[in-house]
């Protein structure tokens, strides 16, 4: 037992030590002794040991107050590495980041929709080009994270159904075991939320975040952790039904919120009334900013209903801060003032002051929040 709390206390000394390097540029071994509240000794054994595995590095010696010199060190960025992959029902993306979680490359391919052993096929190979390009080793790599629409079972990495992937029960996990490296298999949702919190989370512990991409979701923050429910299906906020026998939705009920709200939602309503064939949401984003009366009239029908989908979610969850994102943003972004107004128009239970509503300030949260998940898991002190 007294090895196991040996053990356990190297490895958050050793993690502790790592994230205060990932917030400053350079810092001396007396000064992480000191913000940590750690020994000299205790400091110097596991700088030393990063050193020998790369993960640290000396920076210049400072001037000396009458002893010896004291040495500056940093993280090596390029010492570690995560990716992030985002499956949507028309592209493949994938961003590389580094330790410091700065962004090395983002890729978008738009995927032929032939089936999801193909998409896979396709990710494989962008992903082994981008580990040749960077000499990236599988030890070097700290995890890949996926987001995708649908429902996941977290644990095992497995799709247990995507309609827009057109997939059901099927191991995406397995897939990688080639890499010997942490596969983490999320929902877009929850990656959004969990990406947004990060950013967030000196300020609080729980958040929502409506995701608006192909689908409508929601990522539920609950204590500083994602919340996925008994069954990995919570947040299925798109399928709330708002009408008896409604619109036709992509899950193949009728009068789901999705159908009303989701990006496709916008683009079917336009082709609709004006027969026309616009097939991305940044056509109808050109159109809207053209003053465009059709676009403008459907996108200001769309808040309605989006507003009462949140004002109902508000009644359920009682938040104090929900974040807004996707796909959407730059249409929404300067729209948040009359999404609040309807939202909290004849509201008994709650304002303004009691729940924070903002516009998530970047649209691929999923994607970051994907690439973050193997980097928080390798710094997390359990």
């Amino acid at each position: 037992m007294i090895e196991i709390n040996h053990s356990k206390i190297k490895e958050t000394n050793r993690k502790k030590i790592i994230a205060l390097l990932l917030e400053k540029s350079e810092i001396t071994k007396l000064d992480i002794s000191r913000k940590l509240d750690i020994s000299i000794t205790t400091v110097s054994t596991n700088i030393t040991e990063l050193k020998n595995e790369g993960i640290v590095e000396d920076v210049r010696s400072l001037e000396s107050t009458g002893g010896r010199k004291a040495i500056a060190i940093k993280l090596n960025e390029s010492c570690k590495y995560s990716i992030g992959v985002a499956l949507t029902s028309n592209h493949l993306k994938i961003s590389l980041v580094n330790l410091k979680k700065n962004i090395i490359e983002n890729i978008r391919i738009r995927h032929k929709k032939d089936g999801i052993e193909n998409i896979i096929g396709l990710l494989i190979k962008n992903i082994d080009i981008l580990m040749q390009k960077y000499n990236i080793s599988s030890e070097k790599l700290l995890g890949i994270g996926i987001s995708l629409p649908g429902t996941v079972d977290f644990k095992e990495g497995i799709i247990k159904y995507s309609y827009f992937l057109g997939v059901k029960e099927f191991n995406l996990k397995e897939k990688f075991e080639y890499l010997n490296i942490p596969i983490y298999v999320d929902n877009e949702a929850n990656l959004s939320a969990y990406y947004e919190f990060l950013n967030r989370k000196d300020k609080l512990e729980n958040l929502l975040y409506v995701s608006i991409t192909d689908g409508l979701g929601l990522g539920i923050i609950i204590n500083g952790r994602i919340y996925r429910g008994d069954n990995n299906s919570s947040g299925e906020l798109g399928h709330i039904k708002i009408a008896m026998d409604g619109k036709q939705c992509k899950c193949g009920a009728k009068g789901c919120l999705e159908a009303y709200t989701s990006m496709n939602s916008l683009i079917d309503s336009y082709n609709e009334d004006t027969n026309s064939n616009i097939t991305d949401i940044g056509e109808f984003e050109e159109k809207y900013n053209q003053n465009d009366k059709v676009a403008q009239k459907i996108l200001n029908e769309y808040l309605k209903v989006l507003s009462l989908g949140i004002s109902n979610l508000i009644m359920i969850l009682d938040p104090n801060s929900i974040v807004i994102g996707g796909d959407i943003n730059n249409l929404l972004n300067d729209k948040i003032d009359i999404l609040k107004k309807n939202i909290y128009k004849d509201n008994l239970f709650t304002d303004e002051n009691s729940c924070n509503i903002s516009i998530a300030s970047f649209k691929e949260s999923y994607l970051l929040g994907a690439a973050m998940m193997p980097i928080e898991e390798f710094l997390e002190i359990k």
